[in-house]
This record gives C-alpha cells, sequence and structure tokens, in this order.
C-alpha cells in the first residue's frame, strides 16, 4: 500500500539522492547537490514535500510548490527512485496524492511542467486526466541544445479517482 509523510532531516540522503539521479535527463534544473547542501536548503526552505513509501521502503517524494490560497492552485511534482520506476507506482501514488491535496487545501486545479522530451511522465499525466495547458517554446537549455517546458493541469471536479 502507498503512504506518504512530510518529509523530515533524516529523508534528506534519499531525496537528494533520488533528485540528483533524475536531475539531467528528467528535471528542469539538471544541477546536481551534495547533502550538506540539501539539508542547508531544507532548513533554509521548510519545504512542502512528502515522501512516497511503498511496503515500508521510501520509493519517492512528491514536491509541491507556488500554492496559492486565493486562487486555490498548486504546483505538484514526484519523483521515483529508480528502482520503482515502471512498475504501475507513479500512477497510484498520484492517484491517492492528488484527491488528498484537493481536499486539505481546498484546491480548484493542481498544474504541473513537464520537458517535452519526458514522453512517459506526458503519457502519465494524460492517463491521470491532466490537459495541456500550454507550452513553453525553448524553456529549458540542456547541454546547448533547448527544450520545450509543458504546462498541464488537471480542475478537482475532472478528477476520477477519489
Amino acid at each position: 500500500m502507498i503512504e506518504f509523510t512530510p518529509i523530515r532531516q533524516d529523508d534528506l540522503q534519499f531525496l537528494c539522492e533520488v533528485r540528483n539521479e533524475c536531475a539531467v535527463e528528467y528535471l528542469h534544473d539538471s544541477r546536481t547537490f551534495t547533502l550538506e547542501e540539501t539539508i542547508k536548503w531544507f532548513e533554509n526552505t521548510h519545504p512542502k514535500f512528502w515522501i512516497i513509501w511503498y511496503g515500508g521502503h521510501r520509493i519517492g517524494y512528491f514536491r509541491t510548490s507556488n500554492y496559492s490560497e486565493v486562487n486555490h492552485n498548486i504546483y505538484i511534482g514526484a519523483d521515483l527512485h529508480k528502482d520503482f520506476r515502471g512498475k504501475g507506482l507513479a500512477y497510484e501514488s498520484y492517484c491517492r496524492f492528488m484527491p488528498i491535496l484537493f481536499k486539505e487545501l481546498n484546491l480548484h486545479k493542481i498544474s504541473l511542467e513537464v520537458l517535452e522530451t519526458n514522453t512517459r511522465a506526458i503519457n502519465l499525466y494524460k492517463k491521470l486526466g491532466f490537459k495541456i495547458d500550454g507550452i513553453k517554446r525553448e524553456d529549458v537549455e540542456k547541454n546547448g541544445i533547448w527544450f520545450n517546458s509543458i504546462i498541464m493541469s488537471i480542475l478537482k471536479n475532472e478528477l476520477k479517482y477519489e
């Protein structure tokens, strides 16, 4: 069963490893960080991140940002450890986590951005019911090549798996 816990200091080594492994290929920001940098970031920003647990093991994390209490929306993202990808766990995690966010934060919309090259994630988001809102043309540069960033969202009334 998938469960979520707010990120704590003792989760930071895991977060750092997963984030660094995902950075170059999947994330908008390709930088990698040391554990010390991650701890400093955590202590300074107090991020709204949640660890994803499956069978008693950390398998990934959800991150949120740009929360607007006024407009009832938030940005979301998730990164899974490479050993747990391709098993349907990202889909199940989103299906369980998004209803919690919608309810607890009284949201109307959840948004995300994904690189155009991350076709597995794009297909996952479409399967979850996300719609494409727009494209930020040549928004991210990696190794001298420009990539589009696709903006997607899902509205509360579009959620099919509460």
